[in-house]
Formats: structure tokens, C-alpha cells, sequence
């Protein structure tokens, strides 16, 4: 295996050692799909919470707010399918 050495900041002698030939492991595609999984488990969970958040700051401003009735119906049609989704997927996950 080649290397090739970097001298940085010559003063301090400073050396970072850079391989040119890379490794070549095989790709875990399980591992990568679990990972991928996760992570957009994760994004789903933040859309959860921003949409419940944003819910509430609809109601702490009161019907006088100009769409409010539309905010309303649209966030909470939101959170409804999210749940549903979440449901069938562990059901069809099974």
C-alpha cells in the first residue's frame, strides 16, 4: 500500500499520512438499509412533533387569527395520516 505524507505547518513538523489505495469491503446493504430505516424514522418523528407544535401555537392564538379554522383542519389532517401511516407500516412490517 502506497502512502503519501503531508507536512503541514513546517514550523511544527506537523505530518499527516494519507493512504491512496483504498479500502474495498464489500457493502453491507442490510446495514445500510436498518441505517436508512432510522434515520427516517427519526425525520418522521421530528414532522410529529413540529406539526403538534405548530398546533398548539394555532390554538394558544384563539379563533380570532385569521385562518385559524383553516390551520386547523389542514394541521390537524396532517398529524391524523401521519398516525395512520405509522400504523400501517408496523402492521405491514410484520
Amino acid at each position: 500500500m502506497a502512502a503519501d505524507t503531508v507536512e503541514l505547518n513546517t514550523g511544527t513538523g506537523l505530518q499527516v499520512s494519507h493512504s491512496l489505495a483504498l479500502s474495498r469491503a464489500p457493502l453491507n446493504m442490510n446495514h445500510y438499509a436498518n441505517k436508512k430505516s432510522a434515520a427516517e424514522s427519526m425525520l418522521d418523528v421530528a414532522l410529529l412533533m413540529a406539526n403538534a407544535s405548530q398546533l398548539k401555537a394555532v390554538l394558544e392564538q384563539g379563533p380570532q387569527f385569521t385562518l385559524y379554522t383553516a390551520l386547523i383542519t389542514l394541521i390537524s389532517l396532517s398529524l391524523c395520516l401521519q398516525v395512520l401511516v405509522g400504523i400501517l407500516l408496523i402492521f405491514i412490517g410484520e
